[in-house]
């Protein structure tokens, strides 16, 4: 696939705040690509730059053979005390396309995203989901080949998130190109290609399987309902780097590689507290790399660069 973004040593301050530092990335045509990291990683700057809506301080971003494309930013941009359908007659308006093929779109597209009941609505009236379907009809509009969505489900109910990113999913095989931000590791299994940011630089870069792959450490999980005590006799354990919370269980992570190490050395100290079936060896999930990472300087591993990222809120 040929690249269609493509930034090499992007950088942006905004006074003594350095927004990136030194971005280095590409992504192909035809990628779903997600852009995973905690507020004040600097994941809207990047597509403020890459819409060309501000310039960079230093390095460059490139935009390789695209005539339109569409931005979902992340606050709801379009008019509230337009209708659906006015807003979109706006847009088709703003972007000169003719009348009848706007009309046309815009009723596959809103038949498409379930919003063609409320046609006549106030998009003030509407529900955050249906904000960013909205959102998301009004980009597709211009018929894009460069999709850019900044954070579109954030606030949005899980119903209404699941239903967006399936809708994201099924344009992604149907060959648009898409760049997704985004603070849930959950969402980033949709994508072909992901990358951690934080603070202004990527720490990771690559396919979930080669991210995932490159975690070194051992990880296992305890279930148990006394979770808070347990974490606390699991902390001091000196083959113990970590232990984090995950809902209803322990992930408790490694000095080491060893899992049978690990393993061993967690089952006698639950002994008496959880049944030994209760303690096992794990795979990592995104969201303990993510764990990691914003631990650890990193720059090993297929398409990784050195950095160190925050956790996500509520990820320990």
């Amino acid at each position: 696939m040929s690249t269609m973004i493509e930034a090499t040593g992007l950088t942006k301050r905004f006074g003594a705040v350095d927004a990136l530092r030194g971005l280095t990335l590409s992504i192909a045509r035809g990628e779903l690509f997600a852009l995973l990291g905690p507020d004040g990683a600097g994941k809207s700057t990047f597509f403020r730059l890459v819409a060309g809506l501000i310039t960079p301080s230093g390095g460059h971003v490139q935009v390789h053979g695209v005539r339109t494309f569409g931005l979902v930013p992340q606050r709801f941009s379009l008019y509230e005390d337009l209708t659906i359908d006015e807003n979109l007659h706006l847009r088709a308006r703003l972007y000169d396309v003719p009348d009848a093929i706007a009309r046309t779109r815009t009723a596959e597209l809103l038949a498409r995203v379930g919003l063609d009941r409320f046609r006549s609505r106030l998009a003030g009236a509407l529900s955050g989901g249906m904000k960013q379907k909205l959102a998301l009809v009004s980009a597709l509009l211009t018929q894009p080949e460069l999709l850019l969505l900044d954070e579109p489900t954030t606030g949005v109910d899980p119903v209404s998130r699941r239903e967006f990113w399936i809708l994201l999913n099924q344009l992604h095989h149907e060959g648009l190109t898409l760049v997704v931000s985004t603070p849930y590791m959950d969402e980033a299994e949709y994508a072909s290609r992901m990358a951690f940011l934080d603070r202004g630089r990527v720490t990771a870069l690559g396919t979930r399987a080669a991210i995932v792959g490159a975690y070194p450490r051992a990880l296992v999980e305890v279930r148990s309902h006394d979770r808070m005590r347990l974490r606390r006799q699991l902390a001091d354990l000196p083959g113990v780097e970590d232990v984090s919370l995950f809902g209803t269980r322990l992930h408790v992570r490694g000095r080491t590689a060893d899992a049978d190490s690990l393993l061993g050395e967690v089952r006698r100290a639950m002994a008496g507290h959880v049944e030994a079936d209760d303690v096992r060896v794990i795979a990592p999930s995104l969201e303990d790399v993510f764990v990691w990472h914003s631990e650890h300087d990193t720059g090993a591993g297929v398409d990784q660069a050195p950095g160190s990222p925050l956790a996500l809120a509520g990820s320990r």
